[in-house]
């Protein structure tokens, strides 16, 4: 019988956690409205395999856990050194992913997008402002015009969208 601690608790509520963020992707997925236009490869499509894979994985974490397996915490064997998590860097991460979805709806997804890139290389180190918000400011393009123009899977317009002549045209 396994002792019941803190840290299987632990275990346990982050498997049924992973578990209830599947099914609930699953659930978001049933209930997607499909666009108009036919595409083999639909918004729903992608929804269904993180949803799938979220609630699969969640479900073998449930069981490792009731078998006695989870994982140990860093620094808890002997010799290992114990590194105190890194509160800053994961602060910018989560403000930055923040800020994209405050930003998506108004400033449009390229806007939003490259802050966000470029707010996590600045979390993970990099301080060459120029290259890192050029290459945040094209990657969020390509990844808008794929979406967009490719898969006619429409991401929010803004500023940037407009002034690139990207922005979807809506019929009257």
């Amino acid at each position: 019988m396994t002792k019941v601690t803190r840290a299987v608790v632990a275990e346990a509520v982050f498997a049924f956690g992973f578990l209830l963020l599947g099914l609930f992707v699953l659930y978001d997925a049933f209930t997607l409205e499909e666009p108009g236009v036919f595409s083999v490869v639909s918004p729903k499509t992608f929804a269904y395999i993180i949803g799938g894979f979220a609630t699969f994985v969640g479900a073998l974490l449930i069981i490792e856990v009731v078998r006695g397996k989870y994982g140990l915490a860093e620094g808890t064997e002997p010799g290992q050194v114990f590194l105190p998590p890194d509160i800053k860097t994961m602060a910018i991460v989560i403000g930055s992913m923040l800020l994209h979805v405050f930003l998506i709806e108004s400033a449009g997804y390229i806007a939003a997008a490259a802050l966000t890139f470029y707010g996590i290389t600045f979390a993970f180190g990099s301080r060459k402002f120029l290259k890192d918000i050029a290459i945040s400011f094209v990657f969020a393009v390509v990844v808008y015009f794929v979406f967009s123009k490719g898969l006619r899977i429409f991401l929010p317009d803004g500023f940037f969208e407009n002034l690139l002549g990207l922005a979807r045209e809506v019929p009257k």
